[in-house]
């Protein structure tokens, strides 16, 4: 395999390498890429949903096998991996094809919808709503992709380029979330919104994080009803207006079979096209992993700035 840099380095693309030959040496190099660049593309992968989930359980430890509820051919919800004895591994699932997945997808069928986040708007969030949930996420292109992009922001970038006047006044900061797609995903069906509100919850998180290899960027979730404690007033404001440029940012534009692998620590993304008549036809695939935080124990022994989250009072997500 190789690599190439996208726009001066907010992503690199891995290219002469096939995930269906994915195996713990190759994984080990593809993680090791991962934790140093944030975003990570793929392009025109193979599709078969078995072996998109194999390729990612070697990257990291899959964290949302409970919400892999569609048949990737039907679109029919209900239709879990999960048999009496646990979950059924990729590759021991009897079509390959058919191995459940979380679909990215508005299209209904006998007016039941087929994915999630169907209709509305997906502007910047993470999955890391909270200092539980996984921190990686995995976007494959599945079909009616092309000429649909998802943009991601890169503070590994940002940071890299804050000015020292703007680091000090982030050193020793927090912020403080409540979970609240109602707010990034404005115009999610009600039967998801009040599924993903079970897991509602508030929490603390320092603006300066470094994942597990030591790369430093900025965990501000502006859409999380953020509120960071300081007594700058100014703060939020300037860190805003200088981490949202569009130079720390990668548009990825899909083909069908691109994956795109981020850190969710230190990367924010946004869906592009909210129009329905677009939404109708796409479909991504989706699957959230473990790259850093394997769990808060872990992670709260790996990072000591992370004191400032273990707060027991404010809650905690129920899932990954």
């Amino acid at each position: 395999m190789y690599f190439t840099s996208l726009n001066k380095g907010v992503a690199v693309q891995i290219d002469a390498f096939d995930i269906r030959d994915i195996n713990q040496q190759s994984a080990e190099v593809i993680k090791g890429i991962l934790k140093q660049a944030t975003v990570v593309v793929l392009k025109r992968q193979d599709r078969t949903p078995a072996t998109y989930t194999n390729f990612i359980s070697h990257i990291g430890r899959i964290a949302n096998w409970n919400q892999f509820n569609f048949n990737p051919i039907t679109g029919v919800e209900e239709y879990s991996p999960k048999d009496e004895d646990g979950f059924i591994e990729p590759n021991s699932w009897p079509n390959p094809n058919t191995y459940p997945v979380q679909r990215v997808a508005h299209k209904r069928i006998d007016g039941k919808r087929t994915g999630i986040f169907g209709s509305g708007i997906l502007d910047w969030h993470a999955n890391l709503n909270g200092p539980t949930r996984a921190d990686g996420v995995a976007l494959q292109g599945w079909t009616h992709c092309e000429g649909t992009s998802t943009t991601w922001l890169n503070t590994t970038k940002v940071y890299d380029d804050m000015p020292q006047e703007l680091i000090d006044r982030c050193i020793n900061t927090y912020a403080e979330y409540e979970y609240s797609p109602e707010v990034w995903a404005k115009g999610l069906p009600d039967n998801q919104l009040d599924k993903m509100m079970t897991n509602k919850s508030k929490y603390k998180m320092w603006l300066i994080q470094k994942n597990i290899e030591g790369k430093t960027g900025i965990y501000f979730y502006t859409n999380n009803k953020c509120k960071i404690i300081t007594d700058d007033n100014k703060l939020y404001d300037d860190l805003y207006s200088f981490m949202f440029q569009d130079k720390y940012m990668y548009q990825h534009m899909y083909e069908i079979g691109d994956i795109v692998l981020s850190d969710q620590i230190l990367s924010l993304h946004k869906r592009d096209q909210n129009d329905l008549s677009i939404l109708a036809e796409r479909v991504l695939h989706r699957i959230t992993f473990r790259i850093s935080n394997t769990g808060r124990p872990t992670w709260c022994q790996t990072y000591n700035n992370f004191d400032v989250i273990n707060n027991n009072e404010l809650g905690e997500t129920k899932h990954a």
